[in-house]
């Protein structure tokens, strides 16, 4: 089993920025690996949910907020399955083309309708559209107490609409630590997760959310700045 990969972080950090508190973690000696999910809620949401449930895992879905109300049993469930909702913006803009005033709005409007519908407080970090974040982007996220999350796993799952594509490129190169990018808005990925949950499983690896598994690593995360190693310039 291939040791911890510990994200690297670019760090842009605002001084003397407040973090929400993360909750604590009961140790586990099994190795760690974060699955998420990007863009929905969407029709696929409650299969990926399903096979979650049935496995005994974890995720993280980085949520558009334009679309939460329609799909509320659906955030619901998933709180209440153990696996966790973040901030994915409201219109899944660039965030380094937009205004900063349209940044806040984005996030603040998305944390809003996560924290109404869940009833707890949103997580202390957002998922950029795309990944995109600069340093502008950065400080606005620590002048809101966010941190930004992007990924350690592309499996462009977006691109190539094919189960055995994204399974060949989890299972060959997942690791200790992954944080893993898909999107649950195509039924390919949902088909694959039929194969990767239970196989990662069965591999020893725990299934957790990005929150769990960041904590672990970092404990508190620190507003404005970046964890993940795919990060445009």
């Amino acid at each position: 089993m291939k040791k911890i990969t510990v994200l690297l972080a670019i760090l842009l950090i605002a001084p003397n920025a407040a973090c929400s508190a993360v909750p604590r973690y009961f140790p586990d000696p099994r190795p760690m690996i974060a699955l998420t999910f990007d863009d929905g809620p969407a029709q696929h949401t409650d299969r990926i949910l399903d096979l979650l449930e049935r496995y005994g895992g974890q995720a993280t879905f980085f949520v558009v907020g334009r679309s939460v109300e329609e799909w509320q049993d659906t955030i619901l469930r998933t709180i209440n399955l153990g696996s966790e909702v973040a901030n994915h913006t409201w219109f899944h803009p660039e965030l380094t083309e937009i205004s900063d005033q349209r940044i806040r709005t984005e996030l603040r409007t998305t944390s809003a309708i996560i924290e109404q519908i869940t009833g707890l407080p949103r997580p202390p970090f957002f998922r950029p559209p795309f990944g995109l974040a600069d340093e502008r982007v950065a400080n606005i996220a620590a002048e809101l107490g966010y941190a930004i999350v992007t990924w350690t796993l592309d499996t462009r799952d977006w691109q190539v609409r094919n189960a055995d594509a994204v399974y060949n490129i989890i299972m060959n190169e997942a690791e200790e630590g992954s944080v893993i990018l898909m999107h649950d808005t195509h039924s390919t990925t949902a088909d694959a997760m039929e194969r990767v949950i239970p196989e990662l499983i069965a591999r020893g690896y725990r299934l957790v959310t990005v929150s769990e598994l960041l904590y672990i690593l970092y404990g508190e995360l620190e507003p404005g700045r970046i964890y993940g190693t795919y990060v445009f310039p």
